[in-house]
């Protein structure tokens, strides 16, 4: 009976340790991980976004938050209020503050809107022909990890990367002005400013120089990794606070896990190197019978080409019904099973598509999509009549009945 006690407190006690940490190993198994290649340019990291409905390129700022060139949030018809804040990084200047229905990072992170600030003409931003920059506050549901060998970014959730180690693991947190780490320096803590545009491994406040006395290099310790001779710069004039730049990436990846408050670092080569990003160029498929989800690109091509003209002029050859949605809308989701049913129904005399608002910020601005669920009917040659709200399936037959007429 003791030997079974015991066995059963020594399996209690492994089921507990591996329950202390909600990264276990076993909670791995729903990761939802993605892995994007990232441009450089000038030594800048460069990534794509999706905001307010419309792609583009984005400056990675780890002091930042989610930013517009003016041009860009005018061309999304952003509503802009003035703003008199001032930006975490020295050297941008705002002109206002909005908020854009519709952001995506690839598959991982997405949310229904988000909070933007416009800047004012930026030298930086105009040489690197960015749509504005993407701040570390735009990772807050996920783990943002990168990789500068392979250039990448791995994006997780809820969870960081399986091949990032525990052990590998320290204290971060997201402050206004920016990710402040928690490192060694000679054997001293201290919290760092995580600096990606700047090029010095290690710059210490005056306080922290006079402090940990340095001299011209220093042992850094990142989380359970430590490099000797780093190069240490004195910060000049009263600058607040220690920033760690983004040579030190040259010796390994790192990963942020903003919303618990952590940051991973381990050398390269520790399982990261065995996947690759996979970049495909999707195409549509257009299947009948089925509500078919469509883009800008195939809106113009292959239904109706808006540039063209302002009347309705269809492309095919069959009447299609356009419905008009978005993951958090009730009455849309309520309604897609009415038209799933009727695009079976209808299989081959009518084509069904559906345009994700959030993600098609220029059919939602074209058709004047803001309120949802938007439904069109377009025929071959009498125009389009336009329907808002989760109507009933009988009216929503009648009027695909009209259209075959």
């Amino acid at each position: 009976m003791k030997k079974i006690k015991l066995l059963h407190s020594l399996t209690l006690s492994i089921l507990l340790l591996l329950c202390a940490d909600s990264n276990a190993v076993f909670a791995q198994a729903d990761l939802n991980q993605e892995i994007l290649p990232y441009q450089e340019r000038d030594g800048y990291m460069i990534i794509r976004a999706n905001v307010g409905g419309t792609e583009g390129d984005f400056l990675l700022d780890s002091r930042g938050a989610v930013g517009l060139t003016e041009a860009a949030a005018a061309k999304r018809q952003l509503k802009i209020t003035k703003n008199l804040d001032t930006y975490a990084r020295p050297g941008y200047e705002l002109s206002g503050k909005g908020k854009a229905i519709g952001f995506f990072i690839g598959n991982v992170v997405y949310s229904k809107d988000i909070s933007v600030v416009v800047f004012k003409a930026n030298p930086l931003l105009e040489k690197l022909k960015v749509d504005g920059v993407i701040g570390f506050n735009a990772f807050t549901g996920a783990t943002i990890s990168l990789n500068t060998k392979m250039k990448t970014m791995t994006l997780s959730s809820p969870y960081r990367p399986e091949y990032m180690k525990l052990i590998n693991r320290q204290e971060a947190k997201l402050k206004t002005g920016g990710l402040f780490m928690d490192i060694l320096v000679n054997g001293k803590t201290v919290k760092a400013l995580a600096d990606f545009y700047q090029d010095q491994p290690l710059v210490l406040t005056a306080t922290d120089f006079d402090l940990l006395q340095p001299g011209k290099t220093a042992e850094l310790k990142l989380a359970n990794q430590s490099f000797q001779k780093i190069p240490v710069v004195k910060a000049a004039g009263d600058q607040a606070f220690s920033v760690l730049g983004k040579s030190i990436l040259k010796q390994g990846m790192i990963s942020f896990d903003i919303e618990r408050g952590k940051y991973y670092f381990q050398p390269f080569n520790n399982g990261e190197d065995q996947t690759v990003p996979v970049i495909k160029k999707e195409t549509i498929a257009v299947v009948p019978g089925k509500i078919n989800p469509v883009d800008r690109a195939y809106f113009l091509k292959h239904i109706y080409d808006y540039k063209a003209g302002k009347d309705w002029k269809a492309i095919g050859d069959k009447p299609v019904v356009i419905d008009f949605w978005a993951t958090w809308c009730g009455p849309c989701l309520k309604l897609m099973p009415v038209m799933e049913e009727l695009a079976a129904k209808y299989k081959d005399q009518v084509v069904f598509y559906k345009v994700n608002v959030d993600k098609e910020g220029e059919l939602r601005q074209v058709f004047n999509a803001d309120a949802i669920p938007l439904l069109i009917f377009g025929s071959v040659n009498n125009g389009a009549v336009r329907e808002i709200g989760g109507d009933t399936k009988e009216k929503i037959e009648a009027k695909i009945q009209q259209m075959l007429k």
